[in-house]
């Protein structure tokens, strides 16, 4: 699924947008990577009958790890799932609070996570902890990728947070729905029929070609 922009291009997160993408599109890289690496442990066994070894640990770090460093783009894109049901019978301040309260949650969740994230990985360092497989990997190398995925999302939870609560202060209703609010229905079936309209006019071309 083609991820695309869903929030406003705003100046100042367009920069945290495009560092957010990076993120994206390594985390997606991580896990061809794994994919390949998965298959190529298949072919070994079933026609060498050898094996790489610890390849069911590597493809779970990276599956940890790519989806910690998608969480920040996810949020700005809101790309995540979202019950909004009695949500969009409200009016536009009182869908603002709640998305606030929303962004609060999120920052006040995200940041227990780093919290205790942060005193695993001082654990695995001060123990020299490695993982269980014959490759014995640092446990402190992916828990490290892992929690800076999870530190950025927080960081962009808490810019987000920050620009709802500024929009507030000044009454910018508006401007709190484009930054966190939740996508309306008519949003979403006009990005799918975009879509369509763009790979038709893509194959119509390549078919002219």
């Amino acid at each position: 699924m083609t991820m695309t922009a869903r929030g406003p291009q705003m100046t100042s997160l367009k920069g945290l947008r495009a560092a957010s993408r990076l993120l994206l599109l390594a985390g997606g890289l991580l896990m061809l990577a794994s994919t390949v690496l998965i298959v190529l442990e298949i072919v070994l066994r079933q026609i060498f009958g050898r094996s790489i070894g610890g390849v069911d640990e590597l493809a779970g770090f990276a599956l940890a790890v790519a989806s910690a460093w998608s969480f920040g783009a996810v949020l700005l894109d809101k790309a995540h799932v979202r019950i909004d049901t009695a949500y969009a019978r409200f009016g536009l301040r009182t869908r603002a609070y709640l998305d606030v309260v929303g962004l609060g949650g999120t920052v006040i969740f995200v940041g227990t996570m780093v919290y205790f994230g942060l005193q695993m990985l001082m654990s695995s360092i001060r123990f020299g902890a490695t993982s269980q497989s014959s490759l014995a990997i640092p446990k402190a190398v992916p828990q490290a990728l892992w929690l800076a995925g999870l530190g950025w999302f927080l960081f962009v939870a808490v810019v987000l947070l920050v620009n709802c609560l500024v929009s507030i202060a000044k009454g910018e209703w508006h401007r709190v729905s484009l930054l966190a609010g939740a996508r309306q229905l008519e949003d979403e079936l006009r990005g799918e029929l975009e879509q369509v309209e763009q790979r038709g006019t893509d194959a119509t071309g390549e078919a002219r070609a």
